[in-house]
C-alpha cells in the first residue's frame, strides 16, 4: 500500500488583514483563498518552515528599500502554491526558503502570484512580545507563541492599550494550516471588462483574456463566444481593452493596438489589426475612431520607476486613418468624449452595465432591471483573421524590397 502525505502549507494572517475583512471569519474545515508573500528573519520563529521552490525575477520591477538594503521582487512556485518573495539579489531557478508565508492583499497587479486555495485543517492564535518604538509599539522577532483554536477570533484585542507593557504579549494574528489537496477546483468564470451596444447586439470583452461575447438581446438573450487571436493582458484593471459597437461589428482598442471586427450574415467574425499604435482611452464619433490623450499632469505609480509625475499629451485627439492604417493627430472636433468602458447606453435609452465579474445588468428606460449570466455561452463563434501579411502587404514594399533575397540567383543553370 502506498501512503502519501497531504500537501500542506502554513500561512500567517496578520491582525489588520483580519480586521479589514480581507480574510474571512473562517473555521476549521472551511476553504481559504489567499495571495501569499514570503518573509524571512535572522531570528527563528515557531511560525517558520523551510520549503523548496522555483524562483523567477519580476523583470522590470523597481526594487524597494528594506532595513538591510535593497530587495527585488521574485515570484516563487512550489508544490501546489505560489508566492511573492523580495530577495536581496537576483535569483532564477531552484531556491530553499526558510521563513513564514503571510496572507496579503490582492492588488490585481501584473506581479501578483496566483491565489492559493486549501481547506483549513488547523488554526493557531499567535501572540508576540512587544516593545516600545519611536512610532508606538513593535513586535519582537522570535517571540511568537501559539495557542490552538478552532475558528478565527471575532472579539479580541489586537492592538496595544494603556495597559500594554514592554515584554508583554499581544495577539498579532493567526497561523492557519491549509490542506492543498482537498480544496475544491473552481470553474473558470468569464470576467467581464468592457461593454458596448448597437441595436439588439451587446458586445462584451473579457477584462484580460482575448475572449469576446456577442449577446443577442432580441427575445431571450443568447450568447456567442469568440476566441480572438490577441494577447492575454495583465488583469491590472477592470478592463484591459475598450470596445465600440458599430452596425456591422465592433472596434477593439487598447494601449497597444486597434482591431476592427466585422460580423457576416452567417455569424463569422473577421478581425483585422489596423494599427500597432493604440491608446488607453478611445471613442467613436460620427463613424470615426478617436484616441483621447491626457490634458493635465498627474502623479501615478509606475512599475519600473515607482511614483512618477506624468505630463499632458502633446495632442489631445488622434484619429485612425483606415485607408493608410495609421494614427494621425487632429485638432478636433471638440465634442469627442469618452465614457466608462464597463457601461453602455443604447439608442432607446436602455443601459447595460458590467455587474461584478460575470453578470451583465440591463436597466430599462422605466428603471426595471434584469441580468444576463455571461458564463452561459450557448454557441462558439468562428473567427477569421484578415490582417495582411507584413511581408506581402503592398504598403510595406519599400521596406521589404531591400531586405528580400532573390533565391533564383542561387540556382545553377543546367549546362
Amino acid at each position: 500500500m502506498t501512503v502519501s502525505n497531504p500537501r500542506t502549507i502554513r500561512v500567517f494572517v496578520a491582525a489588520w488583514v483580519i480586521e479589514d475583512g480581507s480574510f474571512p471569519r473562517a473555521s476549521l474545515g472551511d476553504t481559504a483563498d489567499v495571495v501569499l508573500e514570503h518573509h524571512s528573519s535572522d531570528t527563528p520563529s515557531v511560525c517558520d518552515e523551510s520549503v523548496t521552490a522555483i524562483a523567477r525575477p519580476a523583470y522590470g520591477r523597481v526594487p524597494v528599500d528594506y532595513r538591510d538594503g535593497l530587495r527585488w521582487l521574485h515570484l516563487v512556485y512550489g508544490d501546489g502554491w505560489s508566492s511573492r518573495w523580495w530577495s536581496k539579489e537576483s535569483t532564477n531557478g531552484p531556491v530553499t526558503l526558510t521563513g513564514m508565508f503571510s496572507a496579503c492583499l490582492d492588488d490585481r497587479a501584473i506581479d501578483d502570484p496566483p491565489h492559493v486555495r486549501g481547506h483549513i485543517i488547523r488554526i493557531h492564535l499567535v501572540h508576540k512580545q512587544v516593545r516600545p518604538s519611536d512610532h508606538g509599539w513593535t513586535g519582537v522577532d522570535g517571540t511568537d507563541r501559539l495557542t490552538e483554536i478552532d475558528r478565527v477570533p471575532i472579539s479580541i484585542d489586537w492592538w496595544p492599550t494603556q495597559a500594554t507593557k514592554a515584554g508583554g504579549l499581544l495577539a498579532s494574528g493567526i497561523l492557519v494550516e491549509l490542506d492543498l489537496d482537498d480544496a475544491p477546483v473552481l470553474p473558470t468564470r468569464f470576467v467581464a471588462g468592457a461593454v458596448s451596444t448597437d441595436g439588439n447586439t451587446v458586445w462584451v470583452m473579457h477584462s484580460s483574456d482575448p475572449v469576446l461575447l456577442r449577446v443577442d438581446t432580441a427575445g431571450s438573450p443568447t450568447i456567442t463566444r469568440y476566441a480572438l487571436p490577441l494577447t492575454i493582458e495583465p488583469p491590472i484593471d477592470r478592463w484591459g481593452r475598450r470596445i465600440h459597437a458599430v452596425e456591422d461589428g465592433c472596434w477593439i482598442t487598447s494601449e497597444h493596438d486597434i482591431h476592427r471586427c466585422i460580423l457576416d450574415p452567417n455569424g463569422v467574425l473577421s478581425i483585422d489589426r489596423l494599427s500597432t499604435e493604440g491608446g488607453g482611452i478611445s471613442a467613436v464619433h460620427e463613424g470615426r475612431l478617436y484616441l483621447l490623450g491626457s490634458t493635465r499632469s498627474s502623479m501615478r505609480g509606475d512599475r519600473r520607476h515607482g511614483t512618477i509625475r506624468t505630463y499632458p499629451d502633446s495632442q489631445r485627439l488622434r484619429v485612425l486613418n483606415e485607408t493608410d492604417r495609421c494614427i494621425e493627430p487632429v485638432d478636433g472636433p471638440a465634442d469627442v468624449n469618452a465614457s466608462r468602458a464597463d457601461r453602455a447606453t443604447g439608442a432607446d435609452g436602455t443601459q447595460w452595465r458590467v455587474d461584478g465579474t460575470n453578470t451583465l445588468r440591463r436597466i430599462g428606460v422605466d428603471g426595471t432591471t434584469s441580468a444576463v449570466d455571461l458564463s452561459s455561452a450557448t454557441a462558439i463563434g468562428v473567427v477569421r483573421r484578415t490582417t495582411p501579411d507584413a511581408f506581402t502587404d503592398p504598403a510595406n514594399a519599400d521596406v521589404v524590397g531591400p531586405i528580400t533575397v532573390d533565391v533564383s540567383r542561387f540556382i545553377r543553370n543546367a549546362e
